[in-house]
């Protein structure tokens, strides 16, 4: 089974108080609820899946990619005197 490597980046944090959130690099727009936030991100970067760390106030988008499996080593070839090539 191939290994996976997890990318998260953090798209959108929660605006105190209550469900208003705001994108992490910027104060505005704010959105009023987490669909609306999450819908804005969606129109921005075509992303469809996300984590939500909803005790820590942030949203993330998801990426996972197959890590390639490494190269077997060469078989080792010996000449008729045993010697290695």
């Amino acid at each position: 089974m191939a290994e996976k490597d997890i990318q998260l980046k953090q798209v959108l944090k929660r605006f105190p108080p209550g469900d208003r959130w705001t994108p992490t690099e910027a104060e505005q727009p704010v959105f009023s609820s987490l669909t609306e936030g999450i819908e804005w991100v969606f129109q921005k970067t075509q992303e469809r899946d996300y984590v939500i760390k909803a005790a820590d106030g942030k949203v993330y988008t998801y990426h996972e990619y197959d890590i390639a499996e490494p190269e077997p080593e060469p078989i080792k070839t010996f000449n008729l005197y045993g010697e290695y090539e």
